[in-house]
Order: C-alpha cells, then sequence, then structure tokens
C-alpha cells in the first residue's frame, strides 16, 4: 500500500514508540519537543479522545477535515486497487488504513519529523512496515495477553518486533524478564 502511494514513509525520519505503559505520552512529548525545536512534526497515535482525525495530528493539531477526507480517499482507492489485482493478500484493515493515512499526510504536510505509535504489539502491527530512525520501547506490563503473549518475556519479544538492524533503540527501565529479551534480539 505505501509503495503504491509513492513511499511517503521514506520522506522523513520516523521515531517508533513501542509499549505498555507510557507510549502515547512519550509519543506526545517526542512531538512537542520536535515541533518547539522548530521541527514540523507529525504525530500518529490511538486511540483517539474525541475525533478520529487527533490519531493524525501535526504540529500538536488535529489533521484538518477537508485533508482528512482526501487522504482518505486517495487510500481508500490505493487499497481497493491492490485488493482487487492480489487477493490472495487479503483486505486491508482499518489499522492498515490509517497508519497509510499518517504517514501520507506527514508526507503531504512536508513535516521534517514524525513519531508514530504502535497500535498493538510490536512484530506484526501494520506500523512496522516503517523503518524508523529510531525505535522506543517504554515500559513492558501484561496487556492483550490473547495476541501478545501470557508472560511479559512473550510480551517483550513482540515489541521488540520493532527493532530494526542499524536503527538506534532506546528502553524504559524494563524487569529483568523483559531486558533478557530485548537485548539479545537489539545485540542481534
Amino acid at each position: 500500500l505505501l509503495a503504491a502511494l509513492g513511499d511517503p514513509n521514506r520522506a522523513y525520519p520516523i521515531v517508533h514508540v513501542a509499549g505498555s505503559k507510557g507510549k502515547g505520552s512519550t509519543g506526545a512529548f517526542l512531538a512537542a519537543i520536535g515541533a518547539s525545536a522548530g521541527y514540523r512534526t507529525g504525530l500518529s497515535t490511538s486511540p483517539h479522545l474525541h475525533s478520529f482525525r487527533e490519531r493524525i495530528a501535526i504540529n500538536g493539531l488535529p489533521i484538518g477535515r477537508d485533508d482528512f477526507a482526501r487522504i482518505g480517499i486517495a487510500i481508500e482507492l490505493a487499497a481497493e486497487s491492490i485488493e482487487r489485482k492480489r487477493p490472495e493478500l487479503g483486505l486491508v484493515s482499518a489499522f492498515e488504513l490509517l497508519t497509510a493515512m499518517a504517514l501520507l499526510a506527514f508526507s503531504d504536510a512536508g513535516c521534517d519529523l514524525a513519531v508514530v505509535e504502535v497500535g498493538l504489539g510490536g512484530t506484526f502491527d501494520s506500523t512496522n512496515v516503517i523503518t524508523p530512525a529510531v525505535s522506543v520501547i517504554t515500559r513492558l506490563d501484561l496487556e492483550h495477553t490473547q495476541v501478545l503473549g501470557e508472560t511479559i518475556a512473550e510480551i517483550a519479544e513482540n515489541k521488540a518486533g520493532i527493532i530494526k538492524s542499524g536503527v538506534p533503540v532506546v528502553t524504559a527501565h524494563q524487569v529483568p524478564a523483559a531486558m533478557a529479551v530485548i537485548e539479545p534480539i537489539a545485540h542481534e
């Protein structure tokens, strides 16, 4: 989907944030720091509080209604084309559409930096298609155990899926069981 849109995710550096606790706050702090430093900064989060458009913000403001509609239509047309041409790939999910919308919105707005929050987990999250400038893993805890695993170690393995070769990773203080998983993945 991103390739069909011209790979908008390659137009700016990205900070990728995963974790169980503090993920939203960390993303908001990073985006605010970027904007305060004079960078046009995009922030992709979920869930929203009042309006779905809050999930895509630029310099602290939700994307405008007209831009949201324009980008949504472009994404929908690209997704429908892919679904027709490559039915074996299945249907594009709502979160995949949102991720593509955010990445395209940041490119269209000329963002200098983007902060992208993982939706659920890490390894199989739709945001994990990006190659970030830095990955951040906030504190881990037992969450979404039916999907991510029943132990901190299993959850840590899923969250550490955002770690990419040659890309720095920063982690909050973790319990030993989480660090025992994150450190070898980072070294690898």
